[in-house]
């Protein structure tokens, strides 16, 4: 009897262990129609993806997101964006340095104003899109 109970409880972790998890709703992973189409109902929208960035922080993933739609929009409306990025990196006595210059530039003869029009995160890749549509 002894011998008997752990390996019953020997048995009864393993079955445990091995359930079968439950997957993911497939609706909740279903891209929304206004990640492939931003331009819907007459409006004119933009889609800005970003994934996790370097700090891990939320809130630089949709600084990120919403920069990346707003770029999209200008380029609708026919505003001229400039990027310029410099990196510079060095290397001595096994000890690394980069730095990064960044400077942005953007002309345009009217402003363009837009509010996020929804939200979405990829549970899976963990990327968040952003809906943004002209005012």
């Amino acid at each position: 009897m002894k011998k008997l109970l752990p390996f019953l409880l020997l048995i009864l972790v393993l079955f445990v262990g091995c359930q079968k998890q439950p997957t993911p709703q497939l609706s909740s992973m279903q891209k929304p129609s206004w990640v492939l189409n931003p331009n819907q109902n007459g409006k004119i929208g933009a889609v800005g993806i970003a994934g996790i960035t370097y700090d891990q922080k939320p809130s630089s993933q949709r600084n990120l997101a919403i920069t990346r739609a707003l770029n999209e929009l200008s380029l609708q409306k026919g505003v001229k964006v400039e990027l310029r990025l410099h990196k510079q990196e060095t290397l001595s006595h096994n000890q690394s340095n980069t730095q990064i210059n960044e400077k942005s530039n953007y002309t345009s003869s009217s402003n363009i104003k837009a509010h996020i029009e929804k939200v979405w995160k990829n549970r899976l890749s963990n990327e968040l899109y952003i809906w943004m549509v002209i005012d």
